[in-house]
């Protein structure tokens, strides 16, 4: 498991590039939707891919837990009325799974993946024969009843 500074950092950065708001203005005390929506993606990012408590939560934003409870509620409350919070929650999810998931092949020696690569071409190649067999024999069939 990535350690969880690495993990938060992470997907502060990917919220500040989706919501083009700088981290430290993420955690200013503004009320304006953009800034409660950003920070309510990154609370709701670090309660799903971390093991961080709600105490451990609230120091990373400056806030204390009741203000990370309350943006547990306004997360659900957005994700059931406004699209375009789902969107950009997903895209910051959709993110930092896809990052992760890189980095985890980056760890494959290079030789394993060419191999994996050699043998999906292979199989490739194999069912685009049968395919054409297939077909071939069902327009045989076609032609014969047809």
């Amino acid at each position: 498991m990535e350690n969880t500074d690495e993990v938060s950092e992470a997907l502060l950065k990917i919220v500040e590039l989706k919501t083009g708001i700088p981290r430290g203005e993420i955690f200013r005390s503004n009320r304006k939707r953009k800034f409660v929506m950003a920070r309510c993606l990154y609370v709701n990012l670090l309660h799903i891919y971390t093991d961080l408590s709600e105490t451990e939560i609230s120091k990373k934003i400056g806030k204390d837990r009741a203000t990370v409870y309350h943006m547990y509620k306004v997360h659900d409350d957005l994700i059931s009325v406004d699209k375009h919070y789902v969107k950009m929650f997903e895209e910051c999810s959709d993110k930092y799974v896809a990052m992760v998931c890189t980095a985890k092949y980056m760890l494959i020696d290079p030789a394993i993946l060419m191999e994996r690569v050699r043998r999906a071409e292979l199989e490739i190649k194999e069912l685009k024969e049968l395919l054409t067999v297939r077909l071939s024999i069902q327009s045989n069939d076609e032609l014969v009843t047809g």
